[in-house]
């Protein structure tokens, strides 16, 4: 089965947000981040259909879509979003100004009595922003909201991956299940056939006594996986917040088109992976909070202007007002060195979260390669033997050569061969969908 991990993602019927606005980053570089923001589906919604009888197939890319679109994991994501957004609303307003109003010489003795001598102020001030802080506070504020883009992007993977490793788990229990009923119905037909040659006094009762409990194991056996494939339907559909499944098998092949990448073939596309995207836009937020805090270093004058109207004669006047704080003590300079060591601490972060994706890669690229060397052994190998065995031993019992234990040693090697090839494969999709998450796209899409 061909997980196609990436097409499933890039499928979700989703629409387009507006971009995100241009941002600076450090040394006064411009950029344009297309933040990877999205609509979560089904808003109106908050959960899909959740009652009546299971019905249908439910193929992998359903799965994925039903678990982006319900998710109330990406959906915390999108919401952050828009609150970073807001946060950049926020910052791009510029200071209120001041409105003030005094009254002077009233309330006192002999001439200033009550408000006979009072002088009255109305003014207007202003605070102007010096060293650009609006324009760099904004700046790290877009970052922050991109960041936000990026962390919705990796909550999505997450849940994609989740759904469809459930997903594997479901369609390998479902082909454990119709191998163990095959074993149950094979079994019941060498039952059969022992029963005649007993009845004929060609074998012995015991060889029917053990016919009979292989029966009864080999049901017991498909009724256990029945509930298992059960029990994976039920947590497959929980996943997306329904309480019990709402349809009755899932549609796909373990194992199909396998391929175990190297290292070198995939590892340019790890860039792709928004855990790693992400810090880019990390370390530029960084130089943007490092460039603020500089801003911050620069004095903001406040201006003001105002009428007083003056004791005696009632004369009215203009009042002006320029001030400017004197930094002897504070020029935010503890604030600026913090900034630049936790830009420097980005650089080494991004590096570690590299290391870290590279790690992972080389880990799951190692248990593909397994699981692939264990399929294609028990598909070129262990089964075809196993089924010969099978086949010769149980035409040598019906022909007198073979004794009963021989057929039931060699037709157990055989389901329990086909069952150790679908756990294989299954392992094998485990790693695919772990693959897939990390770079971004489909297996099928790397060059052999």
């Amino acid at each position: 089965m061909a997980l196609a991990f990436a097409m499933a993602v890039a499928g979700c019927k989703a629409e387009p947000a507006p971009l995100l606005i241009t941002s600076a980053t450090r040394a006064g570089e411009i950029i344009v981040r297309d933040a990877p923001l999205r609509t979560p589906a089904a808003e109106q919604n908050s959960k899909p259909e959740r009652y009546g009888p299971p019905k249908g197939t439910l193929s992998l890319r359903e799965a994925v879509e039903l678990a982006l679109a319900y998710s109330p994991a990406t959906k915390a994501a999108f919401v952050e979003i828009d609150a970073r957004r807001a946060d950049a609303t926020q910052a791009s307003y510029r200071v209120n100004p001041q409105l003030s109003y005094e009254i002077e010489n009233f309330g006192g003795n002999k001439s200033k009595v009550a408000f006979g001598e009072a002088e009255q102020t109305a003014t207007l001030s202003q605070v102007i922003e010096l060293g650009d802080k609006r324009v760099k506070r904004l700046a790290a504020a877009n970052l922050e909201t991109s960041l936000a883009g990026w962390d919705f992007e990796t909550t999505r993977v997450v849940v994609a991956a989740r759904a469809a490793d459930l997903f594997v788990d479901a369609l390998a229990a479902q082909e454990r299940w119709v191998v163990l009923r095959e074993f149950a119905a094979v079994a019941e037909e060498i039952r059969s056939g022992v029963e005649a040659r007993v009845q004929g006094g060609k074998s012995s009762p015991i060889d029917l006594d053990r016919a009979v409990a292989s029966v009864a194991r080999a049901n017991a056996l498909a009724e256990a996986e029945r509930g298992r494939f059960d029990a994976a339907r039920a947590r497959l559909s929980n996943f997306w917040g329904v309480d019990r499944p709402t349809f009755a098998s899932v549609k796909g092949r373990l194992g199909l088109d396998r391929r175990a990448p190297s290292l070198a073939a995939v590892r340019a596309f790890l860039e792709n992976n928004p855990q790693l995207a992400r810090w880019s836009d990390e370390v530029g937020r960084r130089y943007a909070a490092l460039d603020l805090e500089r801003a911050k270093s620069v004095p903001d004058i406040t201006v003001g202007a105002g009428v007083r109207q003056l004791a005696g004669d009632n004369a009215t006047a203009l009042v002006a007002s320029v001030s400017l704080p004197l930094q002897i003590f504070d020029a935010n300079q503890g604030n600026i060195a913090a900034a630049e060591r936790r830009a420097v601490k980005a650089e080494f972060d991004a590096a570690a979260a590299r290391n870290e994706l590279v790690q992972s890669l080389v880990g799951v690229l190692g248990e593909l390669s397994v699981a692939n060397a264990q399929v294609t052994a028990f598909e070129s190998k262990v089964l075809p033997a196993a089924q010969s065995a099978f086949d010769r031993t149980r035409a040598g019992y019906d022909g007198g050569k073979f004794d009963f234990l021989g057929v039931l040693d060699t037709q157990r090697t055989l389901f329990e061969a086909r069952l150790e090839l679908l756990n294989a494969r299954a392992e094998y999709e485990k790693a695919r969908v772990k693959a897939e998450a990390l770079i971004g796209r489909s297996l099928n899409d790397i060059a052999r």
